[in-house]
């Protein structure tokens, strides 16, 4: 894999919406595709495009900047920017949460991909009182 198709693949992550997921998702992922992150495992495509499809619902944007990657044989990894805007989390403030990915290829879609970030990043630091208690955790480590 190329870092070209590297970059085609973050850019085909971006163009999705709630209302192609399934026209992008199909054209990334294998039939058989597992996907992780830390909120949960999925598997198969039809479940995959219906998760996104979830996501996409409260989200008023969402956009990922490449920032290294690394390529082996058949599995990449992938250090990442996300940026995005959920209608529930934040009060639709704009999010960055650092992340990476490991993608493994088959038939050049991928048939397996896991996402690393911090979750309480991403969500809990948002909610009221959970996110102070969070916050000053991290601080006191």
């Amino acid at each position: 894999m190329k870092v070209s198709q590297i970059k085609k693949f973050v850019s085909d992550i971006n163009s999705i919406e709630r209302s192609n997921a399934q026209h992008v998702l199909s054209e990334i992922y294998t039939e058989d595709i597992v996907f992780t992150d830390p909120i949960k495992t999925i598997n198969g495509l039809e479940n995959l495009t219906k998760y996104f499809e979830g996501l996409y619902t409260s989200l008023t944007s969402c956009n990922f900047t490449l920032k290294s990657h690394t390529p082996n044989s058949h599995e990449h990894s992938i250090e990442w920017l996300m940026r995005f805007q959920h209608k529930k989390i934040a009060s639709n403030k704009m999010i960055e949460i650092d992340g990476a990915s490991f993608i493994e290829f088959k038939d050049n879609k991928v048939c397996s991909h896991r996402d690393y970030y911090d979750l309480g990043a991403l969500v809990y630091e948002h909610i009221p009182v959970l996110g102070s208690i969070i916050k000053k955790v991290r601080n006191a480590i």
